[in-house]
């Protein structure tokens, strides 16, 4: 058994009818004599339930594809197209709100982003350094010191004010000679030699030696010199050390027959000694 297909009315029909039953039908329903049997199938209809049934089965696919791939690749995609997705909430359903890091905390990170530069005068650590050992100036100008390391506030000071002043590292010369700067913090001290150009300062202070003249022996003790009414360094000097010798610290040595002058430089004044090897 199968079908027809009416080449009148372009209905499927089964072959087991003589004519085509729809075409029997209608001719039934303009006399007015509607028929009773059924048999075939409309093919339009077929065709059009059909076409339903896929558009559907469409739909349906792409739904269930679009919810595959946002369950398994939903944070990519949002991430690829830009899409911000919302935090989330810790396990107590409480908003997170820490501040970052340095904000809002009450604490500072010395060693980050946003970290809090030291007070002036208080070092961060490491050993206590200064940017210049030696430095140079004129009278009247100034130059500035810089200390690094320490374990506190940094202390400054200078061996000969009249010389060199220093302010918190800044340093000023005053007169024509050389001045020590130190700079402290805690057991820790460095120092930078200043040089000063320009005219000498000189003491008015009375200074003296504490010998003038004397005689030194081969096979004699040294002589000590010193220079009385000051505190300030010595430059001492001799003028033939062929024939005696002197110390930083003004410690008189024989060294050959002659005579000579041994020199005390000391607050702008230059103080003489003679001393006679025999």
């Amino acid at each position: 058994m199968g079908n027809r297909l009416c080449p009148k009315c372009g209905q499927e029909y089964s072959d087991t009818y003589r004519n085509c039953p729809f075409c029997e039908e209608e001719e039934a329903e303009k006399k007015g004599k509607p028929l009773r049997r059924r048999g075939g199938k409309r093919l339009s209809k077929r065709k059009r339930s059909a076409g339903a049934g896929g558009i559907m089965l469409l739909v349906v696919a792409v739904v269930v594809i679009g919810v595959a791939g946002y369950v398994f690749f939903g944070e990519e995609i949002a991430s690829f197209m830009g899409i911000r997705t919302e935090q989330t909430l810790p396990d107590d359903g409480e908003e997170d709100v820490t501040p970052p890091d340095g904000e809002g905390s009450g604490e500072t990170d010395n060693t980050g982003e946003g970290a809090q530069p030291p007070v002036d005068g208080e070092q961060t650590g490491g050993p206590l350094a200064l940017d210049q050992s030696t430095i140079t100036i004129p009278a009247g100008n100034t130059a500035l010191l810089t200390a690094t390391g320490g374990t506190g506030e940094v202390t400054w000071s200078s061996s000969n004010d009249n010389i060199a002043t220093v302010d918190g590292g800044s340093v000023t010369g005053k007169a024509g000679g050389t001045a020590t700067i130190t700079a402290t913090s805690g057991e820790e001290s460095v120092t930078c030699t200043v040089t000063v150009t320009g005219d000498p300062w000189v003491s008015d202070a009375k200074l003296s030696l504490n010998k003038t003249d004397f005689t030194l022996r081969s096979g004699n003790p040294d002589v000590q010199m010193k220079v009385e009414g000051t505190d300030s360094p010595v430059t001492w000097a001799s003028e033939n050390p062929s024939v005696a010798t002197i110390s930083e610290s003004g410690v008189v040595r024989w060294a050959g027959k002659g005579t000579t002058n041994i020199t005390a430089t000391v607050d702008g004044q230059v103080l003489t000694c003679i001393v006679r090897c025999r």
